[in-house]
């Protein structure tokens, strides 16, 4: 009798030890494929911004983002070694910056992924803002949805060698 209840603890040990790894392994899994969709999204925007660099004044291009929370943060900058100590703020208030380089942070990453731009672009810092502090990410995770910050991006060209993007306008 004592050794089948030997048996049926370490069956249930030995279950939940592979639940654990196999949680594990789709959440990692989960993690990379977020991080590959941003890297997506982020060069996707680089050439639709160097395509509108490319056209006459005034042309322009309405375009969207899905930004993960994995995203600490998408901008503009001159400064590509250092990243910005904070940016909630930024975002938040939707401040804009105007370089030749945009760059985007991943949370757990300490560098900046920066691409060259041909024009100097006028961009409002963008991210996903901590779950506590973006309704719309809570309830996108309480609905069982991706947890994605969507932009609706206006990228228009102003001058010779100008582009600045907008947050809003009507994409169909």
């Amino acid at each position: 009798m004592p050794e089948e209840w030997l048996y049926v603890a370490g069956g249930i040990f030995i279950a939940m030890l592979v639940f654990v790894i196999a949680y594990n392994l789709l959440t990692i899994n989960m993690i990379q494929a977020q991080k590959q969709m941003a890297l997506t999204s982020f060069k996707d925007l680089q050439t639709d911004i160097e395509n509108v660099c490319l056209q006459e004044v005034n042309n322009y291009k309405l375009t969207k983002i899905s930004i993960p929370t994995s995203v600490r943060v998408l901008y503009v900058t001159k400064n590509i070694k250092n990243p910005l100590f904070t940016v909630v703020e930024n975002i938040t208030r939707g401040d804009k910056n105007s370089e030749r380089n945009i760059c985007m942070q991943f949370i757990d990453e300490q560098i900046l992924r920066c691409e060259k731009l041909t024009c100097n672009t006028t961009m409002p810092f963008m991210g996903s803002l901590p779950e506590n502090m973006d309704i719309k990410i809570m309830v996108k995770k309480i609905l069982g949805e991706a947890p994605v910050k969507d932009y609706e991006l206006n990228i228009t060209k102003t001058l010779g060698d100008e582009v600045e993007i907008n947050i809003g306008g009507n994409i169909e």
